[in-house]
């Protein structure tokens, strides 16, 4: 019990958006301390549970690993910027080592969630709704080791002994705990929306995952996949639930919205990782540094505030995906928020240029790095002049190395709100997107394709296509290779890529400076200090 407690009043001190947790940091007595625990409020003992997702889907953790090994992204050496000891030209090669710092963090992030979650479970009251959500938001730290890393660290959740060693799951027994956790919690979830807190849609948007995915995670390093038709109607099946639940709904207007700062509650979110602007640091890790790492130096915006901050010139997208798009007519290309030319505008409608940042950009005219605002409040869009290194116009192209030529090269991506508080911070009011509707189409449209069973794969592409870009967006057939795409297309920088790229059997291609076919890259290390003190787990083949 010793363990336990001292665990869980170290997790008590996290801070979930909504709801602060305080305990009284004079307890001694071991007896009184577990009634009080007993008797919290269920909130404040489910809240470190979802606030651990924060660091899981941090900027340089899960985001990094699906985005920076895949074929939609990377991060160059520029001189003397972003070698950081070689991690993210080993992502991008695929010739990390257990000791990558990325991969250990995350694999910390996801144990500490796991954790975090199991506690919440033992103290929570069985059958509530609360308990659900911890038994729900196990099994989605559960879904990420297992995506990731292969092995999941398991202890339960019922009859919990913490004083025990944790199970390790793999293969088939993961995949069928994961699936049975999540049938359990499903009535005991609520049913309408709430895009913070899991529901019944976010646990069948999580099973859908699982089942799609099920036959990559039970024969890791198959040359080839084989999706059961028994698997692909579950998908079917979850998602046309969801789907007809009216819950939700594909935005139709603007499909940046869906990355806003404002975006708690949008109509197309199920499930995202609650963020929160606010002096004290609980939105930390955030997608927001997804898209100021990638602004050129010197390509200066305005933060909600009204502070001016300046980009980080780090991570771009390549050629080899940029290739496969219909960027003339695609609105989740881009989107102009001023016109992209010289002249004046007012200082209050300047807002940063969405998507792929391509070509010679223009933005607020500047001196040194400090903004000049006119007298009527206006300011002059000019061409943007890096203010570091060699002083060189901000012409982003789309070819690219691991050692960039210069701070200017890469096409950038803006998808997600910028929201900072200052230069530096994470903090951000952006929720992280986990699962959302135009998913659901996508999976199931998949699925259909995969198995040949009943429902029109075309009218699920479709649907998602022209929500986004009106009838005439819309195609006239499709096939597996299209659905690929389309995921490109629509979840480009969402932390898809990589379980994409496997599932399709397109990982052990080559793309600029990525030429590794090793299939045991599929899935990552596990970090050397865990290795060597959890009973059970093994290295992965090839590490």
């Amino acid at each position: 019990m010793k363990k336990r407690l001292i665990i869980l009043i170290i997790m008590m001190v996290s801070v979930f958006g909504y709801q602060s947790c305080n305990i009284d940091e004079n307890i001694i007595d071991e007896a009184r301390g577990e009634d009080l625990l007993k008797d919290a409020d269920p909130l404040s003992l489910l809240a470190p549970a979802y606030n651990s997702m924060r660091r899981v889907y941090g900027h340089r953790w899960f985001f990094a690993l699906q985005t920076f090994s895949a074929d939609e992204g990377m991060v160059p050496t520029r001189q003397s910027d972003w070698f950081d000891g070689g991690t993210f030209q080993e992502l991008h090669r695929h010739d990390w080592k257990p000791e990558h710092r990325y991969t250990r963090e995350t694999w910390e992030h996801i144990t500490t969630g796991l954790a975090n979650a199991t506690l919440a479970i033992d103290f929570l009251e069985a059958g509530t709704q609360e308990q659900a959500e911890a038994i729900a938001l196990l099994s989605h730290y559960m879904w990420v080791a297992l995506d990731a890393y292969g092995q999941v660290p398991y202890r339960g959740i019922e009859n919990i002994d913490f004083n025990a060693d944790s199970q390790i799951l793999t293969g088939a027994e993961a995949v069928s705990t994961i699936i049975t956790n999540l049938e359990l919690a499903l009535p005991n979830l609520p049913t309408g929306k709430n895009t913070v807190r899991f529901t019944q849609d976010a646990a069948k948007s999580l099973l859908a995952r699982v089942y799609l995915n099920r036959a990559v995670y039970e024969d890791r390093y198959a040359s080839s996949f084989s999706f059961a038709n028994e698997d692909m109607q579950q998908v079917i099946n979850l998602t046309t639930e969801i789907i007809n639940s009216t819950n939700h709904a594909l935005e139709t207007d603007d499909y940046f919205s869906i990355f806003d700062p404002d975006n708690e509650n949008h109509k197309e979110i199920i499930w995202a990782v609650k963020n929160e602007k606010t002096s004290v640091r609980i939105g930390g890790r955030s997608v927001t540094r997804n898209t100021t790492n990638g602004l050129s130096r010197g390509y200066i915006y305005i933060s909600p505030d009204g502070d001016f901050l300046t980009g980080s010139d780090a991570g771009c997208t390549l050629p080899d995906f940029l290739d496969t798009w219909d960027s003339d007519n695609d609105p989740r290309f881009f989107k102009a928020n001023y016109p992209n030319e010289e002249g004046t505008i007012p200082l209050s409608d300047y807002k940063v240029h969405r998507g792929f940042l391509e070509g010679q950009l223009y933005g607020i005219k500047n001196d040194n790095g400090t903004p000049i605002i006119n007298s009527d409040q206006t300011i002059d869009i000019v061409p943007v002049q890096l203010w570091t290194r060699d002083q060189s116009l901000a012409n982003h192209t789309r070819e690219v190395s691991l050692i960039a030529e210069n701070q200017s090269v890469g096409v950038r991506v803006s998808k997600w709100g910028i929201d900072d508080i200052g230069s530096n911070r994470d903090d951000t009011g952006v929720d992280i997107v986990v699962f959302r509707l135009a998913e659901m189409y996508l999976m199931r449209a998949e699925a259909i394709l995969r198995s040949g069973l009943a429902g029109n794969a075309l009218d699920d592409v479709n649907a998602v296509r022209v929500a986004r870009g009106g009838v005439s967006f819309a195609k006239t057939n499709v096939t597996l290779e299209d659905v690929y795409n389309e995921r490109g297309y629509e979840f480009y920088w969402e932390y898809h890529r990589r379980t994409d790229q496997i599932r399709f059997g397109k990982w052990e291609d080559s793309w600029t400076d990525k030429t590794d076919t090793d299939p045991n890259h599929r899935i990552f290390a596990i970090p050397p200090g865990p290795l060597a003190t959890t009973p059970g787990l093994v290295q992965n083949p090839g590490y």
